[in-house]
């Protein structure tokens, strides 16, 4: 029996050829489509689950906005608390690492406790993982590490020199990890060393250590959750015994190892926003590609009343019925994932360009997502081809064998209709939402920042003396293609800013939060950034009262409330600590001697914050170098030449600021791109459903279009007579798109502080592209029919 119905299949697809194609390649998009969303997702939503012990990991959070904590804290909770089994401390530091191969500043270095071993799981393939990380100067590092720095070599014992200071020694040799771990771990080395090789305090610190603190929850009898939550409640308690004047300013709050990369921004913005999008697209697109089924085989029906009478009469019960046209949708889906299976593999390499990501394939067939692939493929069979085998199964053999249509009388087919609608719905929603993407990262590439980054190349000085960071300066400054350089704690656009607290004289009224942002500059920092002076006058590096003088940005104007800064003074808490590790506070008070307009410190998705502007101390790690237009390349060679004289160990380590800002909004970027690749295929398996739709109709007034020409009907007439219905029902799914189009893309534009408006023109846009697609899909087959000679047309008739 499953032989024959396989048969019949095959011979019904056959004898419609032009629907079954429509069919396969409408399946087999939207299986493709949806599988590889389906990868994305899936390694999205595996972030830091492969560490055998993910569910008991939580973050110590310090500060709001910040992964970092003091080093002192990991020792206390694990002292003081008993819901904490185990803590690991990561800091992160960029040092400069030598072999006798090569040299490089690494990113991927962290200090670690030994204890990391037991909290995360980092196997290693050299190496005892007890002592790998508690010898003195011993350091961890990966496969792919060990074969840069010591090609062909045995790492073990092996010497890596730290800054040109001191000398590490390996002691173990980790295997890569996933590539989705929130942390990118290249080298791992004794914590216990930290202090010295950094050169301050990041163990007994309550405050500048920027640790990455992480404990290891005890199981306990109530769950996970209760130890979290009840440790969560000692917190006021803590901060209390801590008698510390500024805990006030802390944020305590302990986030979920499986979080951290979803559901905060420490790691990366919208990643939670962007999973949701997705998988809602995944589900649109697989629908989709049903609707079409569904629409052509019902279509159909009339074309095979007379087989499914004559097989009544003959005894067919409906169950066998129902089975057989069933088993038809079965051989259509079974011949798609065939396709399928053939096409992910080939476009999955650009797939993982497109998306910055590392899918294998392997990774989707495990034995779970197996299971669920064929559940999923099971419903698709039943959902897309229950309705039509029904309709089929239900005509009565009497009336279809009388020659009576098996539709009811005067019935429009609403649900092709209805289906018709729903598939352009969700294509114009699409069309609107990637439209909207572009025009907001378009406008965060293009919107005025208040600073200039043109031909402003930035160089990282690392861990280079004050006094040779200072010559340095004045010779790249004497170069002939240089307008102008400075140096300072960071640059525009970074993100990166000194957090200090504010002398509460100076506080606004009714202010309680002292938080207050600091940027160390020189006197050319403004001119090389084009920043622009507002009122007073510049910090000058020659005056030295200026040591203690401010400038502030219009948000801190508006912050204090103030509208001149004649008279106004300033100050902030800097501390002094003794050899118990105890600190009094010491204020540094001074005029303010300029305001500056407001310029993007962090991206758009944040808030210019109040801004106090100090000058440095000479120390400050970026010299930032505006270059003279025409000149660049040439000017960079000098400035490298210059570079390797006064530091010949060290890499010229370099980037101009154009490639910074797109590396900023560059997942926004690649997540807009693929979220148009995908709304592009939407549109087309709309439009695959509408040709085979517009054939098939085509083809049933095949007569009617005959008669009509023959009575003097124009081309253009039947045209429209022809696409005129199908018109309808675009327009219709306009005007429901747009309110849903809306709402979704208001909701993704609140992750930004400055955005687009969106206007009227996207939507008429987007509806204009469904409609002109929808009527040349339409059109090829109205044209084709109303060209038909009408003498062979009623011949055939």
């Amino acid at each position: 029996m499953l032989k024959n119905y396989i048969l019949l299949a095959w011979r019904s697809a056959r004898r419609n050829r032009a629907s079954a194609l429509v069919n396969v390649a409408g399946l087999t998009l939207g299986l493709t489509c949806c599988l590889l969303i389906t990868a994305y997702v899936l390694d999205e939503l595996s972030y830091d689950r492969f560490h055998q012990k993910a569910d008991r990991i939580v973050l110590l959070q310090q500060f709001e906005n910040s992964a970092g904590s003091g080093g002192k804290l990991a020792t206390d909770f694990k002292q003081r608390f008993s819901q904490v089994e185990n803590v690991a401390r990561l800091h992160r530091a960029q040092p400069l690492l030598g072999s006798q191969a090569t040299a490089a500043y690494e990113e991927n270095f962290a200090f670690a406790d030994s204890t990391v071993f037991d909290v995360f799981t980092l196997p290693l393939t050299l190496g005892n993982p007890k002592t790998a990380l508690t010898e003195q100067y011993g350091v961890v590092l990966t496969e792919r590490m060990a074969e840069k720095y010591f090609p062909k070599q045995n790492p073990l014992g092996q010497p890596l020199r730290y800054n040109n200071k001191q000398t590490l020694h390996v002691t173990g040799v980790l295997r890569e990890l996933p590539g989705h771990s929130h942390q990118r771990i290249d080298f791992l080395a004794n914590y216990a060393n930290a202090n010295e090789l950094l050169g301050y305090d990041v163990t007994t610190n309550l405050w500048g250590g920027n640790a990455w603190t992480y404990l290891l929850m005890a199981p306990g009898t109530s769950g996970i959750s209760a130890n979290v939550a009840a440790l969560t409640a000692q917190f006021p308690t803590y901060l209390k015994q801590l008698n510390d004047p500024n805990v006030g300013v802390w944020k305590l709050r302990l986030i979920p190892l499986t979080d951290l990369y979803l559901k905060t921004d420490l790691i990366a913005p919208n990643r939670q926003t962007y999973v949701t999008i997705f998988s809602v697209v995944a589900l649109l697109i697989l629908a989709l590609a049903g609707f079409n089924y569904v629409n052509l085989a019902t279509a159909q029906a009339t074309t095979r009343a007379r087989e499914v009478g004559v097989r009544k009469v003959l005894g067919s019960t409906f169950g066998q019925l129902w089975r057989q046209f069933l088993g038809e949708t079965a051989l259509f889906v079974g011949l798609s994932v065939v396709l399928t299976l053939l096409l992910v593999p080939a476009l999955l390499p650009a797939f993982n360009t497109l998306t910055d990501k590392q899918i294998l394939l392997s990774d989707l067939l495990t034995l779970p997502r197996l299971l669920g692939l064929a559940g999923g493929l099971l419903g698709l069979c039943l959902l897309a081809g229950s309705y039509p085998a029904l309709v089929l199964a239900r005509f009565r053999p009497v009336a279809v064998l009388k020659g009576v249509n098996p539709t009811t009388a005067g019935q429009r087919p609403k649900l092709r209709q209805l289906l018709v609608v729903g598939q352009f719905t969700v294509s114009v929603v699409m069309l609107v939402a990637t439209l909207v993407i572009y025009n907001q990262l378009r406008y965060v590439q293009h919107k005025n920042l208040g600073y200039s980054r043109d031909q402003v190349l930035v160089l990282n000085f690392h861990d280079a003396s004050t006094e040779a960071k200072r010559q340095f300066n004045q010779q790249v400054q004497s170069l002939a293609g240089v307008r102008v350089a400075s140096q300072s704690f960071t640059v525009p656009g970074s993100g990166m800013l000194i957090n200090d607290k504010l002398v509460s004289d100076y506080a606004p009224k009714g202010s309680t939060n002292l938080n207050i942002s600091r940027l160390t500059i020189d006197d050319k920092f403004l001119n090389t950034f084009d920043i622009r002076l507002l009122q007073g006058r510049n910090l000058d590096n020659n005056r030295p009262a200026d040591g203690k003088s401010f400038l502030i940005n219009q948000a801190a104007m508006a912050y204090f409330g103030w509208t001149t800064i004649s008279g106004k003074m300033l100050g902030y808490y800097t501390f002094e600590y003794d050899g118990s590790g105890g600190y009094r506070e010491v204020p540094q008070r001074g005029p303010v001697v300029g305001v500056v307009a407001d310029y993007h410190q962090k991206n758009l998705k944040n808030t210019i914050p109040p801004l106090l502007f100090t000058l440095g101390s000479g120390n400050e790690g970026f010299l930032s170098v505006k270059l003279q237009a025409g000149s660049v390349p040439a000017t960079v060679k000098s400035i490298e030449a210059l570079w390797q004289k006064s530091f010949p160990n060290t890499p010229f380590d370099y980037e101009f600021m154009d490639d910074f800002f797109t590396r900023s909004y560059r997942a926004d970027e690649r997540a807009g791109q693929v979220f148009g690749l995908f709304a592009g295929l939407a549109v087309l398996i709309s439009c695959l459903g509408l040709f085979g739709l517009a054939a098939f109709m085509a083809e049933q007034r095949t007569k009617e279009i005959g008669v009509r020409k023959v009575l003097g009907a124009s081309v253009y007439s039947i045209i429209a007579l022809l696409s005129g219905d199908f018109l309808k029902l675009v327009l219709i799914a306009i005007l429901m798109a747009t309110p849903l189009a809306w709402y979704a893309m208001t909701r993704w534009l609140e992750d930004f502080a400055y955005k687009i408006t969106i206007e009227w023109w996207i939507f008429a846009l987007a509806g204009l592209l469904a409609v002109t697609i929808a009527l040349l899909t339409v059109s090829f087959q109205s044209i084709r029919a109303a060209l038909m000679n009408p003498v062979k047309s009623l011949r055939s008739e």
